[in-house]
């Protein structure tokens, strides 16, 4: 027995070193996957101007719930973005693991742990309209960087006020990676995923790291 919860005691301390070391742009969420809807302790909140963005989402599964659970990201406008699940850095088999595949978590059980990787790709807007980048939109430089616009309209409002929206073109918006009971297809778990745009600040309930 005391070599058994030696054991856990070194994966806990690698998996929090591993957690550490996380990219920087990289924020945790923690959750509660129930019946009748889970929590998270709080929204997720990046600053704008990157192109690639990480959430590490863990979630506890609340008794009675078990059963298979399908996990996407949902907002508008849509957005390339990638789930992985994460396993034990050193598993000594001291909790079962349930399987991930195709974005769907199978076999979750009362008082199961998980863990995902989310990695998101944000397009990039027109600074005026706010409008994601499209095939055919009109490009234009300002100061070494390039914008893109929905049309005419828009890049003369950008020519006339340049100071009004030099680097509004990140996403502004929020997000849910929201995981859905896939014989109900209720959610039992949600997490706000806010983009901040320029000049906005996280709320108090933001979180980032």
């Amino acid at each position: 027995m005391k070599r058994k919860i030696g054991f856990f005691l070194l994966a806990v301390m690698i998996s929090v070193a591993a957690a550490l070391i996380r990219p920087g742009d990289a924020a945790h969420s923690i959750g509660m996957i129930k019946a009748d809807g889970g929590k998270v302790r709080h929204a997720s909140s990046f600053p704008g101007g990157k192109d690639r963005y990480m959430l590490i989402s863990t979630a506890t599964v609340i008794p009675p719930y078990r059963g298979d659970v399908r996990v996407v990201l949902e907002g508008r406008p849509e957005m390339d973005y990638r789930l992985s699940f994460s396993a034990p850095v050193i598993d000594f088999g001291i909790r079962r693991l349930p399987r991930f595949q195709d974005g769907i978590i199978h076999d979750l059980r009362p008082m199961d742990r998980v863990a995902l990787w989310l990695e998101m790709h944000p397009p990039r807007v027109d600074p005026v309209c706010g409008m994601a980048h499209e095939e055919g939109f009109i490009r234009h430089e300002h100061e070494g960087r390039e914008y893109a616009f929905c049309g005419e309209m828009c890049l003369r409002e950008f020519k006339q006020n340049p100071g009004q929206y030099e680097g509004a073109d990140s996403l502004s918006g929020t997000y849910h990676l929201t995981y859905y009971d896939t014989k109900t297809e209720k959610p039992v778990m949600s997490v706000p995923i806010n983009f901040m745009g320029k000049g906005e600040m996280p709320d108090g309930g933001g979180h980032h790291h």
